[in-house]
C-alpha cells in the first residue's frame, strides 16, 4: 500500500474528478471529494489544502499567472464544483465580478417552502438520514447543511409543520452551583 504522502497529487486529483462524456463539451465534471463553500477542495501529501479548480487548471494548462484567478465558465452558469478543464479559465477578479453581473446570482440550492420544509423535518426526525445527507438528497449540495440544521431546529420556517428537532447540538453546558461560603 502506498503512503499518502507518496501518492501524486494527480492522481488524488483524477481519483475525485466526476466523470462526464468528453463528447458533451457542456457537461460539467462535478467534484467527488471534500467541499467548501460549494469550491471542491483536496490536500496534497504534507497536508496543503487545494482548491480543485485550481488544481484542475494546473494540472492541465500549466501555472496559474500571477495575479490571476480560475474562473468557472460553465455552458450552464458557473457551479463551483465543475473541475472540468474546459469550463475554467485564467482571469482577474473584475472579469469574475463583470461575469457575476453577466450569468446573475447563482443559486447553489434549491428554494424551499413549507410542504417541503415539513418533509424534511419529518425524514430528519426519522433518524435515517443526516442533515448532510438531506443537503444533497434534497437541496442538490452538502453544503447547504447549515440550511437544513436551522429548519430542523425552527430557526427558519417555524410555522412550517413537522417536528422540531434539537438532535445534533452536542451536549449542553453543566450548570455550575452555588458556592457556600463559610
Amino acid at each position: 500500500m502506498t503512503a499518502p504522502r507518496q501518492v501524486p497529487i494527480s492522481v488524488r486529483f483524477w481519483s475525485r474528478a466526476g466523470r462526464f462524456n468528453p463528447r458533451n463539451k457542456s457537461e460539467c465534471s462535478i467534484w467527488e471529494g471534500s467541499i467548501v463553500g460549494g469550491y471542491g477542495q483536496l490536500t496534497d501529501g504534507h497536508g496543503g489544502k487545494h482548491y480543485a479548480h485550481r488544481v484542475a487548471y494546473e494540472l492541465t494548462y500549466g501555472p496559474i499567472p500571477d495575479g490571476m484567478i480560475v474562473r468557472h465558465r460553465c455552458p450552464g452558469g458557473p457551479i463551483r464544483s465543475c473541475v472540468r478543464p474546459c469550463h475554467l479559465e485564467v482571469g482577474t477578479h473584475a472579469d469574475n465580478a463583470r461575469d457575476r453581473v453577466i450569468d446573475g446570482p447563482q443559486v447553489t440550492t434549491t428554494p424551499v417552502d413549507d410542504l417541503m420544509a415539513a418533509g424534511i423535518r419529518y425524514l430528519f426526525a426519522s433518524g435515517q438520514f443526516s442533515q448532510g445527507d438531506l443537503a444533497e438528497l434534497i437541496l442538490g449540495d452538502r453544503t447547504a447543511q447549515p440550511q437544513i440544521a436551522k429548519l430542523v431546529s425552527g430557526k427558519t420556517y417555524p410555522l412550517a409543520p413537522g417536528p422540531i428537532t434539537r438532535r445534533g447540538r452536542g451536549r449542553p453546558p453543566k450548570k455550575r452551583g452555588r458556592r457556600e461560603q463559610s
